[in-house]
């Protein structure tokens, strides 16, 4: 019976450290959370993002903007160093790995640090967002873009 029982216990051990760990997006909380890069308040949770890094710390923005120059900058966390990039759908809040989404440039386009992307889940709504004035991003055009060049 005691080796039944060290078997259990050894079972349960391996497939407690086999588990992979999930990298989900914690919820925002606009009366405390700020962003790493302008320490604004996250008050407009649809146009938040975050950075997960692999050590389990996690990075909140209040702008897809202001993510892009943190993760563009590699002082606080190494691209290797990093597990997810979420942003989130902003007509329905749904978050969204950054390599997923959609984007849909414009400078009129109001964001909450005024640099005109605006991020989907999928592109057909990125297209149709402001009656389809704007350009529409994926993940290698939103890496290409001169994010410098906002006012």
């Amino acid at each position: 019976m005691n080796r039944f029982r060290w078997l259990i216990l050894c079972i349960l051990l391996l497939a407690g450290c086999s588990q992979e760990q999930s990298f989900e997006p914690d919820e925002i909380n606009p009366e405390i959370d700020v962003c790493e890069i302008c320490n604004m308040g996250i008050v407009h949770e649809n146009y938040a993002t975050q950075v997960i890094a692999k050590n389990g710390d996690v990075y909140k923005f209040d702008d897809i903007g202001c993510m892009m120059e943190f993760l563009q900058d590699e002082q606080t966390i190494k691209e290797e160093d990093v597990a997810k990039k979420y942003v989130r759908d902003v007509n329905t809040g749904e978050w969204i790995e950054l390599e997923k989404a959609f984007h849909s440039y414009h400078p009129d386009h109001w964001t909450p640090m005024a640099n005109g992307v605006v991020t989907f889940k999928d592109k057909q709504s990125a297209q149709e967002y402001e009656n389809r004035i704007g350009e529409v991003y994926d993940y290698q055009a939103l890496l290409e873009h001169n994010w410098s060049s906002q006012p």
